[in-house]
């Protein structure tokens, strides 16, 4: 006997457990298309700002101020602080600080547990091959998911502004204080030069509205709920439903044996 042989063959002698099982399926689809919550998924795209492009600040100094290592270390610093500011705004875009954040603003409609919420339901991709990134999340209310989406931004774009402001504030301090105490040529005119540049950051962070990333798509939402898809949901229940109600009756045919 050939294969499609033995799949009439059962077919024909557990039929009943088949159908059986095909409408099982059937109807729990059906009730979950009706009693589960529909969701929606919203997505926004945001890009680290052009001001991560600026050109690193050892190009500020003149060549007479490579003998002062303590400069150099220090200009070192702040570069790498100024090249990572988006990687800290992915990292505090899901912290408990900007969830609490979120929480407090009652517009956002969130859960009673709102951190594992947000950690379960909002993800942050690479998009494609470029420094973008992607973030999205699945809510039962399209509107409220875009708010969310833009509530986590804003909080956290602000959070590194303040953080670079107060770094910058102290920087700025330091550098006075040495100005104060530096008598060599050179070293004063490197100083000035960082100088001026650490109080045009503190101006930026002040006034910029995107100051560690920025919207480069802004959130939509679907128009149709991604969950549940009844193009997938009927097909998948009511394969399994037929598959089971095979192993049904072939467990019942044996058994009468």
């Amino acid at each position: 006997m050939t294969e499609w042989d033995h799949a009439i063959n059962a077919i024909r002698n557990h039929g009943r457990y088949i159908c059986g099982g095909v409408l099982i399926g059937a109807i729990i689809a059906i009730l979950i298309l009706v009693f589960q919550t529909p969701q929606y998924r919203a997505e926004m795209i945001v890009a680290p700002t052009d001001r991560t492009g600026v050109p690193s600040l050892s190009s500020f100094l003149p060549k007479a101020a490579a003998d002062a290592p303590a400069l150099q270390y220090f200009v070192e610093r702040i570069d790498a602080s100024q090249s990572t500011d988006f990687t800290v705004f992915e990292t505090v875009l899901l912290d408990a600080d900007t969830i609490d954040k979120l929480k407090s603003n009652t517009q956002f409609n969130l859960s009673d547990d709102p951190y594992n919420y947000i950690k379960r339901h909002v993800k942050i991709r690479s998009h494609g091959m470029t420094p973008f990134r992607k973030i999205t999340i699945t809510h039962d209310d399209p509107e409220i998911a875009k708010l969310i989406l833009m509530g986590l931004y804003q909080y956290a774009d602000d959070s590194v502004r303040l953080d670079k402001k107060i770094k910058t504030n102290r920087r700025i301090q330091y550098l006075n204080d040495q100005l104060d105490k530096t008598r060599n040529p050179d070293h004063r005119d490197a100083m000035i030069a960082l100088l001026k540049e650490q109080e045009q950051t503190s101006m930026m962070a002040s006034i910029d509205n995107n100051f560690a990333a920025q919207i480069i798509s802004a959130p939509y939402a679907s128009q149709k709920p991604i969950s549940p898809n009844w193009k997938i949901l009927f097909p998948i229940l009511i394969f399994a439903g037929g598959f089971l109600g095979l192993m049904v009756g072939g467990f019942c045919r044996a058994f009468k044996k």
